[in-house]
Protein backbone atom coordinates (compact mmCIF):
# COMPACT_ATOMS: atom_id res chain seq x y z
CA UNK A 1 0.00 0.00 0.00
CA UNK A 2 1.30 3.40 -0.88
CA UNK A 3 -0.92 5.17 1.63
CA UNK A 4 -3.07 4.25 4.59
CA UNK A 5 -5.56 5.90 6.89
CA UNK A 6 -3.80 6.98 10.06
CA UNK A 7 -6.09 6.77 13.06
CA UNK A 8 -4.68 9.65 15.08
CA UNK A 9 -7.06 9.36 18.03
CA UNK A 10 -6.54 5.61 18.45
CA UNK A 11 -2.79 5.99 18.02
CA UNK A 12 -2.53 8.70 20.69
CA UNK A 13 -4.55 6.64 23.16
CA UNK A 14 -2.50 3.48 22.47
CA UNK A 15 0.90 5.15 22.66
CA UNK A 16 0.33 7.47 25.61
CA UNK A 17 3.34 7.31 27.87
CA UNK A 18 5.82 5.48 25.63
CA UNK A 19 9.28 6.91 25.00
CA UNK A 20 9.95 8.98 21.88
CA UNK A 21 12.24 6.29 20.45
CA UNK A 22 9.54 3.65 20.92
CA UNK A 23 7.00 5.94 19.28
CA UNK A 24 9.29 6.26 16.27
CA UNK A 25 9.78 2.48 16.24
CA UNK A 26 6.01 1.91 16.25
CA UNK A 27 5.48 4.30 13.32
CA UNK A 28 8.28 2.72 11.31
CA UNK A 29 6.99 -0.78 12.04
CA UNK A 30 3.50 0.23 10.94
CA UNK A 31 4.92 1.71 7.74
CA UNK A 32 6.89 -1.48 7.10
CA UNK A 33 3.74 -3.60 7.47
CA UNK A 34 1.72 -1.39 5.14
CA UNK A 35 4.48 -1.13 2.52
CA UNK A 36 5.12 -4.86 2.37
CA UNK A 37 1.41 -5.71 2.82
CA UNK A 38 2.33 -8.70 4.97
CA UNK A 39 3.52 -9.53 8.48
CA UNK A 40 7.05 -8.45 9.43
CA UNK A 41 9.24 -11.57 9.24
CA UNK A 42 12.46 -12.29 11.08
CA UNK A 43 14.01 -11.91 14.48
CA UNK A 44 13.67 -8.76 16.54
CA UNK A 45 17.30 -7.92 15.76
CA UNK A 46 16.80 -8.16 11.99
CA UNK A 47 13.58 -6.14 12.23
CA UNK A 48 15.39 -3.46 14.23
CA UNK A 49 17.98 -3.28 11.47
CA UNK A 50 15.28 -3.05 8.80
CA UNK A 51 13.72 0.02 10.45
CA UNK A 52 17.09 1.53 11.36
CA UNK A 53 16.62 1.58 15.13
CA UNK A 54 18.18 -0.09 18.16
CA UNK A 55 16.96 -3.43 19.43
CA UNK A 56 16.05 -1.77 22.75
CA UNK A 57 13.53 0.50 20.99
CA UNK A 58 11.98 -2.12 18.75
CA UNK A 59 11.61 -5.06 21.16
CA UNK A 60 9.14 -3.46 23.61
CA UNK A 61 7.04 -2.10 20.74
CA UNK A 62 6.79 -5.46 19.01
CA UNK A 63 5.90 -7.21 22.24
CA UNK A 64 3.32 -4.60 23.27
CA UNK A 65 1.57 -3.69 20.02
CA UNK A 66 2.22 -6.60 17.65
CA UNK A 67 1.45 -10.30 17.79
CA UNK A 68 3.97 -12.86 16.64
CA UNK A 69 2.60 -15.44 14.22
CA UNK A 70 4.38 -18.13 12.18
CA UNK A 71 4.34 -15.69 9.23
CA UNK A 72 5.76 -12.78 11.26
CA UNK A 73 4.66 -9.86 13.44
CA UNK A 74 1.28 -8.22 12.78
CA UNK A 75 -1.43 -6.16 14.45
CA UNK A 76 -5.15 -6.76 14.19
CA UNK A 77 -5.89 -3.27 12.82
CA UNK A 78 -3.22 -3.47 10.12
CA UNK A 79 -4.36 -6.96 9.15
CA UNK A 80 -7.95 -5.68 8.79
CA UNK A 81 -6.78 -2.70 6.71
CA UNK A 82 -4.73 -4.94 4.43
CA UNK A 83 -7.65 -7.35 3.97
CA UNK A 84 -9.91 -4.44 2.96
CA UNK A 85 -7.21 -3.14 0.61
CA UNK A 86 -6.85 -6.55 -1.05
CA UNK A 87 -10.62 -6.69 -1.50
CA UNK A 88 -10.62 -3.25 -3.19
CA UNK A 89 -7.72 -4.25 -5.45
CA UNK A 90 -9.49 -7.46 -6.47
CA UNK A 91 -12.69 -5.55 -7.19
CA UNK A 92 -10.79 -3.03 -9.33
CA UNK A 93 -9.16 -5.87 -11.27
CA UNK A 94 -12.57 -7.42 -11.99
CA UNK A 95 -14.00 -4.08 -13.12
CA UNK A 96 -10.95 -3.47 -15.30
CA UNK A 97 -11.33 -6.89 -16.89
CA UNK A 98 -14.82 -6.03 -18.11
CA UNK A 99 -13.77 -2.77 -19.64
CA UNK A 100 -13.28 -0.47 -16.70
CA UNK A 101 -16.91 0.39 -16.01
CA UNK A 102 -19.81 -1.07 -14.17
CA UNK A 103 -21.48 -3.80 -16.29
CA UNK A 104 -24.97 -2.26 -16.02
CA UNK A 105 -23.64 1.15 -17.01
CA UNK A 106 -21.77 -0.33 -19.97
CA UNK A 107 -24.88 -2.18 -21.18
CA UNK A 108 -27.02 0.96 -21.07
CA UNK A 109 -24.40 2.84 -23.13
CA UNK A 110 -24.27 0.04 -25.72
CA UNK A 111 -28.07 0.05 -26.08
CA UNK A 112 -28.17 3.82 -26.70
Amino acid sequence: MRKYKFRIHEYLIETRGIADAEDLAYRRLMDLCYLSEKPIPGSIGSIAGAVGLDYDCVEPVLKRFFKQTPEGWITKIIEEDLAAHRKRVEHSKRIGAIGGTNKKLRRSKEES
